[in-house]
C-alpha cells in the first residue's frame, strides 16, 4: 500500500513539474497558431510552430502540429524532411514511418510509400503490433489492398492473430469482399467458439448489403461440420435468406446439441409468428409439444401454438375489419370460429393453473371474447378472474385497462374511470399500459368538464414521439389547453369523442357538425370538421365523406388537418370505392400540396403499389 502511495505521489510531482516548466508564452503562441490554422492562414501558423519546434524538438505536440500543417498546405518536401529527421531521433517508432509513407502516397509516389512502410515491418526486432499500425496508415490513404497484405503478414507472424483477423474481416467487408470476410470470421470462430456472439455481430453488420448474403451463406455452409455454433450461424443466415423451412431443420439440431429442451425452437416459432408465417410457426410449436413432452418449456409451446391458431383466425377477422379507416364498426366472428382457440387456451389454464402462462391465456381469451365474438359478459368474467385472483401478475393492469375499455364502450362510465385509475396507479403497470390508461381516463374526465384533472392525467403519458399513442395524447392536450375558454363547446367535443369510442358514430357526427357550424367555437372548427368527415366514413357514407374532406383540403393551411383529409380521400378511393386512378391522383396531390406531411412516405409507397396493380390488370384491393 505504501508503495502505491509513493508511486502516486511521484506521478503527481512529475506532472506538476512538467506543467510548471511549460512556458506560458509558448502555450499562448501555440493557441495563436491553431487560430491561424482554423482561419486557413497556414503560412502564419507554420511560422509560429516552426519557431516553437526549434526551441523544443522533443515536444510531440509541436512536431505533430508542424507535420499536419505542412501536409495541409501541400508542403510535402518540408514534411518529408521533418519526418526523416524525426526517424533519426526515434528509429524504432513505427508511427514516423507510417506518416512518412503517407506523405509519399499523397504525392502520388506509391512505390516509395510502400518502401517506407516496409521498413518497420522488416526490422529483425520488429513487434507484431507494427503491422497493425502501418496498416492503419495505409487504410487512411485508402490503400486497402496494401493494408490487407500487411495485416495478413502480421496475422501469420503474431502469437495472437485474433485482432488481425477482426481487422481483416472489417477491411474485407468494407471493400465488398464478402466471401473473404466470411472466411476470416469463420476461421476465427473455428479456433475460438467462445467468440460466437462477436463473430455473429460482425457478419450481420454487413449481411444486408447488396451481394453480401449469397457468398456468406456459401462460406458458412462449408463449416457446418466443424462446430454446432456454425449450424446456429447458418440457421440465422437461412432466416435472412427467407428459407425458413431449412432454418427449422438446423434449429432442431442446434436445440438438441445445446440441450435447450425446445427453447431455441420456441424462440424461432415466436419469430415466425411475428412475421405472420403462421403455418410454419404452428408446425414448430407442435413439434416441440410432440418431441419434448417432459420439457419445462412445454407450457410456452402450448401457449405459442394457441397464439398461432388465434393469429390465423384474427387474420380472417382483420380481413372483415380493414384498418384503413380512422374509426369503424366491427364485424364479429361467431363463437364457432374461435371455439378451437378458446378450448386450447382453456387447456393451458387448466394444466398450468395460477402460472403466468395460464393468466396470459385467460387474458387473451377475454380479448377474443370481447373484440372478436362480442361476448361482453364472458370477457368481463375472465378479466375479473385475473383482477381478483392475481394482483401481482403483469397482466393485472392489462386486465384493468381492458375492463375499462369494455365499460367505456358499453356506457358504464364510472366503472371505466375506476378501472383506468387503478391501472394508472398500479405498481405492476408497464409504461405503455400506463399511457393508455392515462389517455383514456383524461378523455372521460374532460367529457365531464373536469379539464384540470384531465390535463393532469395526460401529464402521466410518457413523451415518446415515435409512439402513436403519445402523439394522440399531445394532440388531445393541445385541444384541451387551447379551447378551455370555450368550456361549453369543449365539453360537447369531448362527449362526442366518448360517443366515437362507443362506436355511436351518428350521435358523435351530430355534435361534431354542430360545433363546426358554430362561429363561436372557431378553436375547435378544424378538428370537428375532420371528425365529422371521419364519422361519415365510419358509417360508409363515402360521397358525403369525400365532400367534407374536399372542403377541408380546400382550406389548405387554414386547417392543420388538410393533409390528413387528402390522405383519407386517397384511402376512400383505394379501398372504399376502389378507383385506383383517383387514388393515385389524390396521393400525388398530397405529395405536391403538402411536402412536409407525415403521410408522404406512405403516399409514395401506395402510388407505386397501385401502379403495379394497374399494370397487372388487377382492380381489387
Amino acid at each position: 500500500m505504501k508503495q502505491k502511495i509513493l508511486l502516486l505521489v511521484f506521478i503527481i510531482t512529475a506532472l506538476h513539474n512538467l506543467f510548471a516548466q511549460q512556458n506560458p508564452f509558448d502555450a499562448n503562441q501555440f493557441m495563436l497558431a491553431e487560430a491561424y490554422e482554423q482561419q486557413g492562414n497556414y503560412a502564419k501558423a507554420i511560422e509560429i510552430i516552426e519557431q516553437l519546434y526549434r526551441g523544443d524538438v522533443q515536444n510531440p505536440n509541436y512536431f505533430n502540429k508542424l507535420v499536419n500543417l505542412y501536409i495541409s498546405s501541400k508542403k510535402f518536401e518540408e514534411a518529408i524532411s521533418l519526418l526523416e529527421s524525426r526517424i533519426k531521433m526515434y528509429p524504432q517508432d513505427p508511427n514516423n514511418y507510417g506518416q512518412l509513407g503517407s506523405v509519399y502516397y499523397m504525392m502520388g509516389d506509391y512505390k516509395k510509400a510502400k518502401e517506407v512502410w516496409e521498413i518497420p515491418l522488416s526490422k529483425t526486432n520488429r513487434n507484431s503490433i507494427n503491422f497493425r499500425i502501418i496498416a492503419n496508415y495505409a487504410i487512411e490513404r485508402r490503400a486497402f489492398e496494401t493494408a490487407i497484405e500487411i495485416l495478413n503478414r502480421g496475422k501469420n507472424e503474431s502469437d495472437d492473430p485474433t485482432m488481425f483477423a477482426f481487422d481483416l474481416g472489417e477491411l474485407y467487408s468494407l471493400t465488398m469482399q464478402y466471401e473473404n470476410a466470411a472466411k476470416e470470421y469463420c476461421e476465427l470462430l473455428k479456433k475460438n467458439p467462445g467468440l460466437y456472439s462477436t463473430v455473429e455481430a460482425k457478419i450481420f453488420s454487413f449481411i444486408n448489403k447488396p451481394e453480401a448474403l449469397k457468398p456468406t451463406i456459401k462460406v458458412v455452409s462449408g463449416y457446418q461440420s466443424q462446430d454446432i455454433s456454425f449450424k446456429l450461424l447458418f440457421a440465422k443466415l437461412m432466416v435472412e435468406d427467407k428459407k425458413f423451412d431449412k432454418a427449422f431443420e438446423l434449429y432442431v439440431d442446434v436445440d438438441k446439441a445445446q440441450n435447450s429442451g425446445g427453447q431455441i425452437l420456441i424462440d424461432y416459432a415466436n419469430f415466425l409468428l411475428n412475421e405472420e408465417n403462421f403455418q410454419l410457426a404452428k408446425e414448430i410449436f407442435e413439434y416441440v409439444i410432440n418431441n419434448y413432452p417432459a420439457s419445462k418449456q412445454i407450457a410456452s409451446a402450448k401457449l405459442g401454438l394457441t397464439k398461432t391458431l388465434e393469429s390465423i383466425v384474427l387474420k380472417e377477422f382483420r380481413n372483415l375489419n380493414p384498418d384503413w379507416k380512422t374509426f369503424s364498426s366491427a364485424t364479429y366472428l361467431s363463437e364457432e370460429k374461435t371455439q378451437k382457440i378458446l378450448s386450447a387456451y382453456k387447456e393451458v389454464i387448466d394444466l398450468y393453473e395460477h402460472s403466468e402462462i395460464a393468466i396470459e391465456a385467460r387474458y387473451r381469451s377475454a380479448l377474443i371474447l370481447f373484440y372478436v365474438n362480442n361476448k361482453t359478459e364472458k370477457a368481463i368474467e375472465q378479466l375479473n378472474e385475473i383482477i381478483n385472483l392475481y394482483p401481482t401478475s403483469t397482466f393485472f393492469p392489462k386486465a384493468l385497462i381492458e375492463l375499462g375499455n369494455i365499460y367505456l364502450q358499453t356506457g358504464q362510465i364510472e366503472l371505466a374511470k375506476e378501472k383506468y385509475l387503478s391501472a394508472q396507479n398500479s405498481n405492476r403497470v408497464f409504461e405503455d399500459d400506463r399511457n393508455i390508461a392515462s389517455l383514456q381516463l383524461s378523455k372521460i374526465l374532460a367529457s365531464e368538464g373536469n379539464f384540470n384533472s384531465a390535463i393532469e392525467s395526460l401529464k402521466k403519458v410518457t413523451l415518446n414521439l415515435k409512439n402513436d399513442l403519445t402523439n394522440d395524447a399531445l394532440e388531445f392536450s393541445l385541444i384541451l389547453n387551447t379551447a378551455r375558454n370555450d368550456s361549453s363547446n369543449l365539453v360537447k367535443f369531448c362527449k362526442a369523442e366518448i360517443f366515437t369510442e362507443q362506436k355511436n358514430f351518428t350521435s358523435a357526427e351530430n355534435i361534431y357538425e354542430e360545433i363546426a357550424l358554430n362561429p363561436q367555437a372557431f378553436v375547435l372548427h378544424s378538428i370537428c370538421k375532420l371528425r365529422s368527415a371521419e364519422m361519415e366514413l365510419a358509417l360508409n357514407n363515402y360521397p358525403e365523406a369525400l365532400k367534407k374532406l374536399g372542403a377541408i383540403v380546400d382550406e389548405e393551411e387554414k386547417n392543420i388537418y388538410s393533409d390528413k383529409a387528402l390522405y383519407l380521400t386517397a384511402k376512400i378511393y383505394e379501398y372504399g370505392i376502389v378507383d385506383f386512378s383517383k387514388a393515385i391522383d389524390s396521393y400525388q396531390k398530397l405529395l405536391s400540396k403538402f411536402p412536409k406531411s407525415i403521410y408522404l412516405d406512405e403516399a409514395r409507397e401506395r402510388i407505386q403499389h397501385l401502379r403495379e396493380k394497374m399494370k397487372e390488370g388487377k382492380t381489387d384491393v
